[in-house]
């Protein structure tokens, strides 16, 4: 047990509201980083995924990296609440083959109660160099669905 509080404010990826609440042990930045880091590997090397891939991955990534907190008011004490089933299960439909270097993870070791970490995270234009490049593979999508 440890004790709830705000995730960093600069978090590039996993962007989470103002009323969150972390477990102290998540509150750093490195996971963001990372996956920031990541997806610009993969535009390097031209393997982006699809919008909808990048969505899948990024809410999972970004429940684990910075889990819901539980806590008890009184003791300031909390615990990090299970990944949801339904964002590994998502992930995994989402993205089949797309992303380079990633593991397919177990999602039967994950929540299926309403209780659970399951952060929405949507690429907007403003969130960060990441939506750059998933702005560029929806237009082409769009370029060739209208030619």
């Amino acid at each position: 047990m440890s004790a709830c509080v705000a995730p960093p404010s600069d978090l590039n990826v996993c962007s989470l509201p103002g009323n969150a609440r972390i477990p102290q042990e998540f509150s750093n930045t490195n996971a963001d980083r990372q996956l920031e880091a990541y997806f610009n590997f993969l535009e390097n090397i031209k393997a982006t995924p699809t919008r909808k891939c990048a969505e899948a991955y990024i809410e999972f990534a970004c429940s684990e990296a910075y889990p819901r907190c539980n806590g008890d008011a009184n003791s300031g004490l909390g615990y990090a609440v299970n990944t949801c089933y339904q964002q590994c299960s998502n992930f995994i439909e989402e993205c089949r083959g797309q992303l380079v270097g990633v593991d397919r993870p177990d999602c039967g070791h994950y929540s299926v109660s309403s209780d659970c970490s399951g952060r929405k995270i949507k690429i907007d234009s403003s969130s960060s160099t990441l939506s750059a490049g998933l702005m560029f593979i929806t237009f082409m999508a769009a370029l060739v669905a209208a030619l």
